[in-house]
């Protein structure tokens, strides 16, 4: 009883206590809560942002893309790349021949007037773990003879470059395998997409294409030495093939050939250059069979059907043996390259009705020297992997929209050619060649080439030796 009654009068005295005194604590007494318990801020920018999902680890096979004349694809650490391409070149091709020297050249047009897909080619490079090199490229623009009377020509997709190379091998460097350009002569080491005229010389023509458009299966090895990539040297040992699909059957006709080249002068990164070369060949004869031909310097038709200004005819004969010194120089904007090609046939014999009339050993022989000089301040590029020239970058592309205007680049060239294919009573004539040339350089991957052609022809018979003249225009692009 006396511990209820002190309880009873302190209910008694808060229930008489007025309302809103009943509130009437320390402000913020009701809502505190208790000391263990942290207040929670509801403040939407208060809100702490979830967990982040952990990192994936970059994908080290992802590819990216830069512009490199062409789209270039390539991972990060630059192990493995991928690069297509192409080239697209269309001649407009006129001629002014005699009627009777026209009526005894060899050959199918006649020197006619006419539009030609030159090369139309597509590719793929690229390059395995940093180590091994591929190359796929085929042309679109070839023709094989399928009725010679009249003659009828069959559109042909045929490899061109189609090999591996394996890099930084131990001792020999650089090892490519398939079909490939032999190493062997200054213009030949220098690409179709880089010509400094429509077409290679005529000695390249009777000497280094041998039907085969200068490709052919075999294997080569090659690398740089000396300081700055100043020497270089290529061996190889190829199948002799007078066919333009990469392949032959037959025993032995094998061939060695190799290069040696040499910088003697190479500063400003190439703007002045002097450059010499060595190319030498020694080979089996494919069916024991040799023909000396050369087409003239402007072509109307695909090449199965041009024009031969210089024909020794089909020789039977042993091996042969080739040397082809070399000589290019780059002072700035002028620039100049020549060769001399010599051949040595063995056991020569040609046929006179049904019989084989032996020659012993006859030589043949050609050259050229070529000047180019630009009016637009560039110079021409060195590729040290070829040891040749290679792609020209206008200083100011061609530009007539924006902001920026562009001319391109600008560039003159003249060329003198030689070519003797008699021999010991074996006449396939000799001709002179005067080229002069205009080159304007749209773009790294377009141009514009015009060529005016002047050649003597001398040939046994009169009636066909005469002067030749040709006027021509391509438009080419690659990437």
């Amino acid at each position: 009883m006396g511990r209820t009654l002190p309880l009873l009068a302190i209910i008694l005295t808060w229930a008489a206590t007025p309302i809103g005194a009943q509130d009437a604590l320390p402000a913020g007494a009701q809502d505190a809560p208790p000391a263990d318990i942290a207040p929670v801020d509801l403040r939407a920018d208060a809100v702490p942002p979830p967990e982040k999902a952990p990192e994936k680890p970059p994908d080290p096979l992802a590819m990216k893309m830069k512009w490199k004349n062409g789209p270039y694809f390539y991972t990060e650490d630059g192990l493995f790349t991928f690069q297509p391409g192409g080239r697209f070149q269309l001649d407009t091709i006129a001629t002014a021949v005699p009627a009777g020297l026209r009526r005894n050249i060899t050959g199918p047009s006649q020197f006619e007037d006419g539009v030609s897909v030159r090369r139309a080619r597509f590719a793929a490079d690229g390059t395995f773990a940093k180590t091994i090199d591929f190359k796929a490229e085929f042309d679109f623009a070839n023709a094989f003879i399928t009725q010679t009377t009249p003659q009828r020509a069959s559109l042909a997709t045929v490899p061109t470059e189609l090999n591996l190379t394996f890099r930084q091998l131990p001792i020999i460097g650089n090892l490519r395998i398939g079909n490939q350009k032999q190493p062997i002569s200054f213009e030949h080491m220098t690409s179709s997409k880089y010509l400094n005229f429509l077409e290679r010389s005529t000695s390249f023509d009777a000497f280094a294409e041998g039907f085969n458009n200068g490709f052919v299966p075999g294997i080569q090895a090659f690398d740089n030495f000396l300081t700055d990539k100043r020497a270089y040297w290529a061996l190889g040992v190829f199948k002799t093939t007078r066919s333009i699909f990469g392949f032959n059957v037959g025993r032995n006709e094998a061939d060695l050939t190799g290069r040696l080249a040499y910088l003697p002068i190479y500063e400003n990164k190439g703007e002045q250059l002097l450059h010499v070369g060595l190319g030498g060949s020694y080979r089996d004869l494919d069916d024991d069979q040799q023909r000396y031909r050369s087409r003239f310097s402007l072509r109307s038709s695909p090449s199965a059907l041009s024009d031969l200004i210089a024909d020794t005819g089909f020789l039977y004969g042993g091996r042969e043996a080739r040397l082809v010194p070399e000589l290019a120089g780059v002072a700035g904007s002028f620039s100049f390259q020549a060769e001399y090609y010599t051949s040595w046939l063995s056991r020569t014999q040609m046929p006179v009705g049904s019989t084989l009339v032996p020659y012993g050993t006859t030589f043949y022989h050609g050259g050229y020297v070529e000047v180019h000089y630009f009016l637009t301040g560039e110079h021409r590029e060195y590729d040290h992997e070829r040891m040749a020239f290679t792609r020209v970058v206008p200083k100011n592309p061609i530009r007539w929209v924006g902001d920026t205007r562009g001319l391109g680049a600008w560039q003159l060239a003249a060329r003198y050619g030689y070519l003797d294919l008699n021999d010991k009573g074996i006449v396939g004539g000799i001709t002179h060649e005067f080229v002069l040339g205009l080159n304007w350089f749209l773009t790294p991957n377009a141009k514009l080439q015009a060529n005016y052609v002047l050649t003597s022809r001398e040939a046994a018979d009169p009636a066909a030796s005469g002067l030749l003249h040709g006027f021509g225009v391509r438009t080419a692009w690659d990437f």
